[in-house]
């Protein structure tokens, strides 16, 4: 499909990557013209501003690329020094030319904040790459420009290998016992979805500049850049929670775990068990009992087991 400026109008990120080497109306094949530095200049100026400041673009359709690679994967969770990265992975199968990511992550009053992306060497010689950042909203916006001037050769991101993916790092704050959750979403005003641009060329020379929605993938695997020197246990985190909490069993080692949650007459309601690797684990209790049943709100208790090492209760509240 194509996208394009015609008539004097923008599209959407689609817009930002047909500047260099496409004709100024899409919409007629044989009278392609290269665009002209100052007719360059002019529509950088316009749609750069458009992300700076929330200018809305006109969308055009999404297609999906049919027995493509197109692949937008969240992986990599590594938790050093108090902050946590998650890296965004990109997996093409053509030279991309633009990007436009939007994410939403957890939910207002979660103890998540995203404190800043750092752009990986894969694209840090793109000529534009923007994060926008709002934590009220939980939302963050990658705009990504491979070329604004053409001046410079093999401008687009190749076709990328199997360990050569990743294009950024996403590094927030966590409150302890917290996981992120991620999500796309799309905006009308200024309009944004999740989008790969790529500038396509035609036997004839001529290109055509091509939006894909790539596949949306997470696979978070929580790893941690530093290793706990202490076990513990962490207080739980909300608390007071409803409908689910969690707390972290920091090991130093690989050990045998056991985790049981008690109400307040001494009961035992859940139990978790296993064996876990050295880090620090973030353990997820849903309010439910081990038959999967949801329990009554009121006071529990949680106690940590592991080898000799660990014997620590806690206590939580539920409420309803």
């Amino acid at each position: 499909m194509k996208n394009g400026i015609e008539g004097g109008s923008t599209n959407r990120l689609g817009g930002l990557v047909s500047l260099r080497r496409n004709a100024q109306n899409f919409g007629n094949r044989s009278n392609l013209k290269p665009i002209t530095g100052v007719e360059r200049m002019k529509r950088l100026t316009t749609i750069l501003m458009a992300l700076a400041v929330g200018v809305p673009f006109v969308s055009q359709a999404v297609a999906k690329d049919t027995g493509k690679i197109d692949i937008l994967r969240l992986s990599d969770v590594v938790t050093e020094n108090g902050e946590t990265k998650v890296s965004v992975h990109v997996i093409n199968d053509e030279a991309l030319a633009g990007l436009d990511i939007s994410l939403r992550f957890g939910a207002q009053g979660d103890g998540i904040e995203l404190l800043r992306v750092e752009f990986s060497d894969r694209v840090k010689g793109w000529d534009f790459t923007r994060a926008a950042i709002d934590n009220q909203e939980k939302t963050v916006i990658l705009g990504l420009i491979s070329e604004l001037t053409g001046t410079r050769v093999d401008a687009d991101l190749k076709v990328s290998a199997t360990g050569g993916t990743k294009i950024a790092d996403l590094v927030f704050k966590m409150d302890a016992g917290y996981e992120a959750s991620f999500e796309t979403f799309t905006t009308e005003r200024p309009g944004h979805e999740l989008t790969y641009i790529y500038n396509r060329q035609d036997a004839d020379g001529s290109f055509e500049v091509v939006s894909l929605a790539p596949e949306f993938e997470v696979d978070l695997t929580y790893k941690n850049g530093k290793l706990p020197s202490t076990y513990a246990l962490s207080q739980n985190y909300p608390n007071p929670f409803n409908p689910s909490t969690s707390f972290t069993l920091s090991l130093p080692e690989a050990s045998d775990y056991s985790i049981r949650v008690f109400n307040i007459t001494g009961q035992l309601v859940k139990s978790f068990d296993g064996n876990l690797e050295a880090g620090n684990h973030v353990i997820t209790w849903h309010g439910d009992n081990n038959q999967n049943v949801k329990v009554a709100s009121g006071v529990y208790f949680y106690r940590a087991v592991a080898g000799t090492h660990l014997d620590e209760t806690r206590k939580m509240l539920m409420l309803k």
